[in-house]
């Protein structure tokens, strides 16, 4: 009868051990399959915030998959999962940029009288002048506002002419040597406001070697003497009151 008994209860542990363990192996596989949902739609999710930023990059315009908040009386930043796109009412332009990059600076509306902007500090600026300074930021409109001499509108327009112009856009096209070719930008009238221009027809042969950057003038499938981007002390002393002051690399153009 012992005996018995002794087997009825371990018959009963067995059922019980076997139990437990399928109830383990069910929980196992709920959390599996609950993984596995989770991973599927991580992944979803991430080809949608791809595929809205693929769009949104191609179009130019502003990302669906996002949130929009103002940041001023002038401009929008849309801030999507992983990047933020900011969109200036003034000039209509969309900057993609991510998480680090500070906020973008959008150009002012400025009102002209008689073709000149007058600034808070009273100084007269023509209107080439200032769209000059604010193309790509160089000034913004707190610089502009705090320029309180005709003299200080000069250095800064030096500024941003000297760079701009040597703001070459490569071609796809060599010399026999092998050196690209590239044009470079004029600022000129375009439709009533100011900008630069590439001229297509005007082409200048690059060169780049051991970090120096060079220039020469092309004509007849031949480079004339290469002369080196480099800057006067004048302009290495005044570009550190521009945004220019935050450029990677920008430090290359003052040196000896």
């Amino acid at each position: 009868m012992k005996e018995k008994s002794k087997l009825n209860k371990l018959r009963k542990l067995t059922r019980i051990d076997k139990i437990n363990t399928f109830n383990k192996l069910k929980k196992i596989n709920k959390l599996n399959k609950i993984i596995i949902i989770v991973i599927i739609v991580i992944i979803l999710i991430s080809i949608l915030i791809y595929f809205d930023y693929f769009i949104a990059k191609t179009r130019v315009s502003a990302p669906k998959i996002s949130i929009k908040k103002r940041l001023d009386e002038n401009s929008y930043v849309y801030k999507s999962v992983f990047y933020k796109v900011w969109y200036c009412e003034s000039n209509k332009t969309y900057t993609f940029g991510d998480y680090n990059d500070k906020d973008a600076i959008c150009p002012k509306n400025y009102k002209y009288v008689e073709g000149y902007y007058t600034n808070e500090a009273g100084v007269k600026i023509s209107k080439r002048d200032l769209q000059l300074l604010t193309n790509d930021g160089i000034y913004t409109s707190e610089m502009i506002e705090n320029m309180t001499s005709e003299k200080l509108v000069e250095e800064a327009v030096s500024v941003a002419f000297n760079y701009g112009k040597y703001k070459y856009k490569k071609t796809s096209d060599k010399t026999e040597d092998g050196y690209t070719l590239v044009l470079l930008p004029d600022f000129k009238e375009d439709k009533g406001n100011y900008k630069w221009i590439y001229d297509e027809e005007k082409k200048y042969c690059l060169k780049e070697e051991n970090g120096i950057t060079s220039l020469a003038t092309y004509a007849e499938n031949v480079c004339d003497k290469f002369e080196e981007i480099k800057m006067d002390k004048t302009w290495c002393k005044n570009y550190e009151n521009s945004t220019l002051i935050y450029e990677e690399g920008i430090d290359k153009l003052c040196k000896e």
